[in-house]
C-alpha cells in the first residue's frame, strides 16, 4: 500500500507518532534541487507514504513513530534513486531543571531528524534485487529478521515488552545482528531502563563500528547512566560519521553534566545551526545552561525562543512562570 499526500512537500499521515522527518534536496552542484522530485518514506511494519518536494527541494513527514524508516528520493530518469537511512527514536525523559546539579530541564516533546540529500547522475542501469536489498539485512536468517520485523511492528505499537522479547529471541538466533542490537538498546532506553541498554548497543557499535545510530544511542545511554567521560567519547565518536544535531544536542548536555559550560553552549548552539532552528528542544536547553552559569536574562531569552518556535509545549505555562523568574533576577 502506499499513501500519496498531496501539497507543497508536506505529508500529515504519519506512522502514529510525534516525530518530524524534515529534509532539502540538492545537485550535485549545490544549487537546490527543482522539477518533480518524489520523496517517499518506507519502512518494514507501515505502508509508505509520498510526498512531492516543493519548489525549494523540501520535503516533511509529520507525525511518525519511533523506528527504523528509509527516506527514497526519485527525481526522474536522469539521476540516482537516493536513499537514507533515519532512527527515529522514542523520546526520552531528559533531567529536571529543579533538583539536578545541571540545571537542565524536563520535557517530553517531539523530535525533529533533519536529512540533507544530493542528487548523484544516474550510471548504467542497474536492476535486480541487490539494489534495493537492505545491505545490514542481507546477510541475517530469514527466521531473525521476521522476529526483528515483527518487534518494530510491537514498538510502533507500544508494546515494548514483547518487541524487547523478540529482540533477544532474534538476537539469540544471530548475536551478530546490528541492527536488533541497537532497537534492543533503544527498547530499553524508551522503558526507563538505561541501564540495560547499555550492553547491547556497545555490541552493535562493536559490530557496526561505521554507523552513527548505535553510538548515538550509547551515549545518551551513558549519559542517562551518568557515564559521562564515555557518553562524550561515544557521542563525538558519532558526530564524527553523521554531524546530527541530535548527537550536537545530546553531547552539548554531557559537557554540561562535565561543567564545561563554553563547550556545552558550542555543542547546543551548533544543534540549533545545524537543524535549521527545527531542533526547538536544543533552545529549552540551552536556557538551562545558561540559568546554571546565572546567566539569567540570556537563559530567559531562550526560554522565550522555545515557547515561541513551540507554543503548544507540555508545561508551557510552568515554562512561562520560569521566564518570568528569571527576569527579574
Amino acid at each position: 500500500m502506499n499513501v500519496v499526500a498531496q501539497g507543497s512537500g508536506r505529508d500529515t499521515t504519519g506512522t502514529g507518532g510525534s516525530s518530524i522527518i524534515t529534509g532539502k534536496i540538492f545537485f550535485p552542484s549545490g544549487r537546490r534541487a527543482d522539477g518533480t522530485i518524489q520523496v517517499k518514506l518506507t519502512s518494514y511494519n507501515t505502508a509508505d507514504i509520498t510526498v512531492l518536494a516543493d519548489s525549494s527541494g523540501s520535503f516533511t513527514f509529520t507525525s511518525i513513530a519511533p523506528g527504523n524508516y528509509t527516506i527514497e528520493v526519485n527525481a526522474g530518469k536522469e539521476y540516482e534513486i537516493a536513499r537514507e537511512g533515519v532512527t527515529v527514536d522514542q523520546q526520552l525523559q531528559p533531567p529536571r531543571v529543579r533538583g539536578d546539579e545541571t540545571g537542565m530541564p524536563s520535557v517530553s516533546t517531539a523530535r525533529r531528524y533533519t536529512v540533507m540529500v544530493t542528487l548523484q547522475p544516474k550510471a548504467a542501469e542497474n536492476h535486480g534485487k541487490a539494489a534495493v536489498v537492505n545491505a545490514a539485512l542481507a546477510d541475517v536468517p530469514e527466521d531473525a529478521r521476521a522476529l526483528y520485523e515483527k518487534a518494530l511492528t510491537q514498538s510502533q505499537n507500544g508494546d515494548t515488552a514483547k518487541a524487547i522479547d523478540n529482540l533477544k529471541l532474534a538476537i539469540s538466533i544471530y548475536p551478530k545482528f546490528p541492527l536488533a542490537l541497537n532497537q534492543l538498546g533503544v527498547e530499553y532506553l524508551k522503558s526507563g531502563d538505561a541501564r540495560r541498554a547499555v550492553e547491547p548497543l556497545r555490541s552493535a557499535t562493536t559490530l557496526s563500528p561505521d554507523a552513527a545510530s548505535p553510538k548515538l544511542n550509547l551515549g545518551i545511554a551513558l549519559l542517562e547512566t551518568k557515564q559521562f567521560h564515555e557518553a562524550e567519547e561515544q557521542l563525538r565518536s558519532a558526530l564524527k560519521i553523521s554531524a546530527t544535531p541530535t548527537a550536537h544536542m545530546y553531547l552539548g548536555l554531557t559537557l554540561a553534566h562535565l561543567h564545561d559550560g563554553a563547550a556545552a553552549e558550542g555543542e547546543l548552539k551548533a544543534a540549533i545551526e545545524s537543524s535549521a532552528n527545527q531542533l526547538t528542544i536544543a533552545h529549552y536547553y540551552l536556557g538551562g545552561l545558561y540559568w546554571q552559569l546565572l546567566q539569567y536574562h540570556r537563559a530567559a531569552d531562550e526560554l522565550d525562543t522555545y515557547l515561541r518556535l513551540t507554543p503548544n509545549a507540555p508545561d508551557a505555562e510552568r515554562i512561562r512562570g520560569t521566564i518570568k523568574e528569571l527576569r527579574s533576577k
